[in-house]
């Protein structure tokens, strides 16, 4: 079971650690696999243009230890690689339908850089997990093309100053 919006907005800290975290915003619940909650630690979300990086935090190892308790799987480095990137690259072709709304929209406007963030996010995973090659060439150069197509959202999206990861509000 799914709260179905993991993303960093919708997870409520509390001042006694991480173990007492909870999720809010269940209007997209539902049965779904383990790891699409665990795609908003690696690529973007609707709200932010970048995220950090997942196994420095040490939110990836976290989430992995603590999935592994109840799907054993987990712990195959090769399975539960290539099940990470397919729920990235499934997010990224869910985002990839709004392409016709964004192309309509002026120069500069923010929502098109973040498509191309979500699909190079959305590779890198995919490559760092050695998963799913073909498919990730196929999305470096969907956004490749359209870095090209929108000239004004060709930035260096690894310049932390100007795109710095999403920090959650206090």
């Amino acid at each position: 079971m799914s709260n179905g919006d993991a993303e960093a907005n919708n997870l409520l800290l509390h001042t006694t650690g991480p173990a007492d975290a909870r999720l809010i915003d269940f209007e997209f619940a539902g049965y779904a696999h383990a790891l699409t909650d665990a795609v908003c630690l690696y690529v973007p979300g609707p709200a932010w243009l970048t995220v950090g990086d997942p196994t420095t935090t040490g939110l990836a190892e976290e989430y992995r230890r603590t999935l592994a308790l109840g799907i054993p799987e987990a712990q195959d480095d090769r399975r539960y690689g290539y099940g990470l990137a397919a729920a990235c690259v499934s997010w990224a072709l869910v985002r990839l339908h709004r392409f016709v709304l964004l192309d309509t929209r002026a120069p500069g406007d923010h929502s098109r850089l973040q498509l191309i963030a979500t699909l190079e996010a959305t590779a890198h995973t995919a490559e760092n997990y050695q998963s799913l090659p073909r498919l990730t060439t196929w999305i470096r150069r969907l956004a490749l093309v359209l870095r090209r197509r929108w000239p004004d959202v060709d930035q260096d999206l690894t310049d932390s100053a100007r795109f710095p990861p999403y920090q959650a509000r206090h």
